[in-house]
């Protein structure tokens, strides 16, 4: 049944939104060869807060202080 499906189709979409919204990196220059650290920190962002934001992701939108 279809109805079985919904929640985990909510979820798994869900899921993907949150932990890949503020994962894809922003634009950083590879020929500088930094190190895996450095290369994150320039890589990663914050999401901008609002009341639905900080709700939707339970402040996962808070990317760097994660």
């Amino acid at each position: 049944s279809s109805c079985v499906h919904l929640p985990r189709f909510l979820e798994s979409t869900w899921f993907i939104w949150v932990s890949q919204m503020n994962h894809i990196p922003m634009d950083i220059d590879y020929d500088k060869n930094e190190d895996w650290v450095s290369t994150q920190l320039h890589a990663t962002c914050n999401v901008n807060q609002s009341v639905f934001n900080d709700w939707f992701t339970g402040h996962l939108n808070f990317q760097i202080e994660h």
